[in-house]
């Protein structure tokens, strides 16, 4: 088809709606002359829609384009070709004026099915004009072709949404283009300039000169020719999320490196920080260079964005030669200057070396993954590598809402366990709940735990490629820490290795090995584990053990742990009971008061559910299977599982013809029927209950007293306030006079309590004697007490949970003592113990009791005057998956926050 220089002038080919009247002009011929106007005016608008394209090439992975050809402007992809034909009318476009392009490209779409041209053909008419009623009737019709596409101005292309929106006459189309060039970098050129030169360079190609066409490849030499082209950071995510504590980018140290996985979101950091940096901040990213080429493009970029110089005015001289010159011209400028240099991992430790001492006066700031060669270079440089936290709970719950996917605190803490926070492995794991695991965070959570989900996490597909790098041995340790999850010291470390038997050399060189990739955490006290992030991965390795060596690992571990007391080494060694098969060993501790007190491992749950049901089990084994699970569901507030638990509890009592179920069993038994009677209001059954039960203990007996202060519950629970803190404020006294504990010691300094606790030879009697302290707190704050006298026993029944290990209960009665002290107006010294308890709660794995730990905390800030940091910590929890109790709190406590707002003055 021909194209605009072929000779021919149409009919009518009013290129270009005019932006006025036609000037006057003394010519001879004013009919030649609007003719010869229009003509230029469409071939303007046809070389500045080709320069709007050549400025999209890069962004649509375009191969080439080419111009006046078989058609006006054609765009040549991997895929297919796009013929653009550009029409410009002071009217609307018809059918007349599109009929011979749409029959010519039949014969262009025939070379393509013919072979003789490569990918599939689409014909693109590109007008300024509307369209006319008989053309716009015909493309609406079945027999349009769909490989044929009309767009105009508010018309874009329904799938080349890359092409340039077409502009409804010249101003417009030249302010497209505008708009378009202010997207490229660069300094000393003007985006209007850019454009005019760009489309000069179209109209020269359409004379045949470089054979018609501008190849993608060719472009940043394209732009070259008219401005020195700058990097810029990468542009910032519409949300910027900031991590808690966020360092600034130029500190004191004149260099630094920042290392972290991919993903971990250096480069979005140090854009956010260069905009609050006091100093002027350079970007350069080796990536895509050459090692020799890095130093005289970094001068360039200096140069360029520091001094606007033009081409020649650089000094003459090559690689780490021209940053040096460069850096001697900031220094006499008086110009201090940050230089962010990203992926420096592509660099030899050499080239980096190089880069530092070329720049003694800027302040350096490299970003990179970690690598065991960096070790050197931190060395020789006299600095420590950093690393950057990933984001906390707060941040995943609000990314997670961002797609649609709520979040409870829990399984927002166990998608922070699994990704480190980092942000693109938290960001692919919040799409991954949408589109795969219908917004169920925990459903996500389970099945990439159990190693069971079926698409590829960027996690994964990012660290897989690190752990393949490893040596054999390095991914072996890899896999031990793995299976290990908690810190290990060099010593326990030797002896997992000694189990799959490795020698311990060998383990502590890959433990080296590992750190230098990042793999590892290291500890001052020596201990070392995997990093978070890693620890996914890295389980892939442990399955290269054989069965009998895995399990001979977790048989050494679970020795290891034995007798620990740190949270995190219980909590694995509870599994590895689970995972190893020690039964009864795992129930003996479900026995325990402790047991429940911290965040317990929630997959030892299955185990316990499992046993309860087995019927090869004996009835005693089954019978405290479902006594744990019965205080499992009492503590999560199920009151029907609890139930359903006790009803099994009785039967198999009753069933039971063997010592299994003795006169403790029965107690037990008694103990969870209270319960049952209290919640149901039967005070009679509940008192029958009590009475058979004391018949089953001795009179002073530790039994005797559990049943006492279980009666108590059962009357509280029946909502027989006054009855059950007249039966807990005796026992308190019986369980004082049998500890020998003075009411002064009971009530004065911690350290008393703590030392009397020490001595015990059984601490759990003062837990005991808390739990009778928290009772009667807790009836009298039902019938009204809100503070005062009466209500000061909760202080230390806050301190005895706390030394006697029972976090739960020390929070929730710590709760207690913030909510007395708040009604006695000392709200300073309740935010001190809230800010205490969120730390506990953290710290044990309480993570359903953060909810109504911070809203609380959020009431108190408000009471304080702080009224903005009383919304911000009660709107953070927004993004979280409440439970209905939880909600009505937020609720509750947001209308209290906004209350105390408007009574303050404006």
């Amino acid at each position: 088809m021909r194209g605009h220089y072929s000779g021919e002038v149409p009919e009518d080919r009013s290129h270009g709606a005019t932006t006025g009247a036609e000037p006057q002009s003394d010519v001879l011929s004013a009919e030649q002359l609007g003719r010869i106007t229009s003509l230029h005016r469409g071939f303007t608008y046809q070389h500045l829609y080709a320069a709007g394209c050549l400025l999209r090439l890069q962004a649509a992975e375009v191969r080439r384009l080419r111009v006046e050809r078989d058609e006006d402007v054609e765009v040549e992809f991997d895929d297919r070709c796009l013929y653009l034909q550009v029409k410009t009318r002071r009217g609307n476009l018809t059918w007349g004026d599109v009929e011979g392009a749409v029959d010519q490209f039949r014969s262009i779409r025939d070379e393509h099915t013919a072979g003789r041209r490569s990918g599939t053909p689409y014909l693109v008419v590109v007008t300024n004009a509307g369209l006319g009623p008989d053309l716009l009737t015909r493309t609406r019709k079945a027999s349009w072709p769909v490989d044929v596409a009309i767009v105009g101005p508010g018309r874009p292309h329904p799938t080349e949404t890359w092409l340039p929106d077409p502009g409804r006459d010249l101003a417009a189309m030249l302010q497209n283009c505008t708009d378009q060039a202010e997207q490229i970098p660069f300094g000393s050129l003007s985006a209007e300039t850019l454009v005019w030169k760009l489309a000069a360079r179209v109209q020269y190609a359409c004379t045949g000169a470089h054979g018609h066409e501008f190849a993608a490849s060719d472009l940043p030499q394209l732009y070259e020719q008219f401005v020195e082209e700058l990097q810029a950071f990468p542009q910032l995510p519409a949300i910027y999320r900031p991590r808690s504590g966020e360092p600034e980018l130029a500190n004191d140290e004149p260099v630094r490196l920042v290392v972290g996985f991919s993903g971990a979101g250096k480069t979005t950091w140090a854009a956010n920080a260069a905009a609050h940096c006091p100093q002027p901040v350079t970007y350069f990213d080796v990536a895509g260079y050459q090692a020799a080429s890095v130093p005289g493009a970094l001068a360039r970029e200096l140069a360029a964005r520091h001094f606007r110089p033009e081409a020649g005015s650089l000094p003459t001289a090559a690689g780490i030669e021209v940053l040096r010159a460069v850096h001697s011209l900031l220094v006499q400028a008086e110009i201090d200057v940050a230089v962010v240099v990203d992926n420096v991992h592509l660099l030899e430790i050499e080239d980096m070396r190089l880069l530092v001492d070329a720049l003694p006066t800027a302040r350096l700031i490299m970003l990179g993954h970690p690598r065991p060669e960096q070790i050197a270079l931190a060395a020789h440089l006299g600095i420590s590598p950093e690393s950057l936290d990933g984001w906390g709970t707060d941040t995943i719950a609000a990314v997670f809402d961002s797609e649609g996917c709520t979040l409870d605190y829990g399984t927002a803490q166990r998608v922070l366990s699994l990704t480190a926070g980092l942000p693109l492995y938290v960001l692919n794991s919040a799409h991954l709940t949408r589109t795969a695991y219908a917004g169920d965070g925990a459903a996500f959570c389970d099945s990439v735990q159990a190693e069971t989900h079926i698409k590829a996490t960027a996690q994964e597909l990012i660290l897989k490629q690190v752990l393949d790098h490893l040596a054999p041995r390095s991914r072996a340790v890899a896999g031990l820490l793995a299976v290990a999850e908690v810190p290990l010291t060099g010593t326990e470390l030797q002896r997992l290795a000694e189990a799959v038997s490795m020698r311990p050399t060998h383990a502590a060189q890959a433990v080296r090995d590992l750190s230098g990739w990042g793999f590892t955490q290291d500890f001052a006290d020596g201990r070392v584990t995997l990093h978070d992030a890693v620890r996914p991965v890295a389980l892939s390795a442990s399955e290269d053990l054989p069965d009998e060596g895995a399990q001979r690992v977790r048989v050494a571990l679970l020795d290891l742990l034995e007798g620990q007391r740190g949270f995190p080494q219980v909590g694995r060694w509870m599994r590895l009971l689970a995972e190893t098969g020690r039964i009864e060993q795992l129930l003996d501790l479900t026995t325990m008061e402790a047991f429940y007190e911290g965040g317990y491992p929630r997959e030892i749950h299955a185990t316990i559910a499992q046993t309860a049901q087995d019927p090869a089990q004996d009835n005693g084994i089954r019978f405290e299977a479902h006594n744990a699970l019965a205080t499992l569901a009492y503590s999560e507030g199920d009151q029907e599982a609890y139930a359903s638990h006790v009803n099994v509890m009785e039967r198999l009592a009753a069933q039971s013809s063997d010592s299994s179920i003795g006169p403790r069993e029965r107690v037990l038994l008694a103990i969870r029927q209270f319960i049952l009677c209290g919640r149901a209001q039967d005070v009679h059954r509940l008192t029958a209950a009590f009475t058979a039960g004391l018949t089953q203990v001795v009179n002073g007996s530790r039994e005797e007293r559990a049943l006492r202060y279980n009666f108590a519950n059962g009357l509280f629970q029946a909502g027989e306030f006054d009855r059950a803190d007249v039966v807990a404020t005796k026992l308190t006294a019986d369980y004082c006079a049998y500890l020998g504990l003075s009411l002064s010691e009971l009530t004065g300094p911690i350290t008393v309590l703590e030392a009397r606790v020490g001595d015990s030879q059984d601490p759990d009697d003062y837990k005991r004697l808390a739990d009778c302290l928290s009772l009667s707190v807790r009836a009298r704050r039902s019938q009204g007490i809100a503070s005062g006298p009466q209500t000061l026993s909760a202080i230390p029944a806050m301190h005895l949970y706390q030394l006697t290990g029972c976090w739960r209960q020390a929070v929730d009665s710590g709760q207690e003592v913030v909510d007395i002290l708040m009604n006695a107006g000392d709200m300073q010294q309740a935010l001190s113990i809230l800010n205490r308890l969120l730390v506990m709660a953290q710290e044990f794995n309480l993570q359903e009791m953060m909810v109504g730990l911070r809203s609380q905390r959020a009431v108190v800030l408000a009471w304080l005057g702080d009224i903005a940091a009383a919304r911000a910590e009660i709107g953070s929890l927004s993004g979280y998956e409440a439970t209905p109790d939880q909600a009505a709190d937020i609720r509750r406590q947001k209308s209290i926050i906004e209350s105390l707002a408007a009574q303050q003055p404006s």
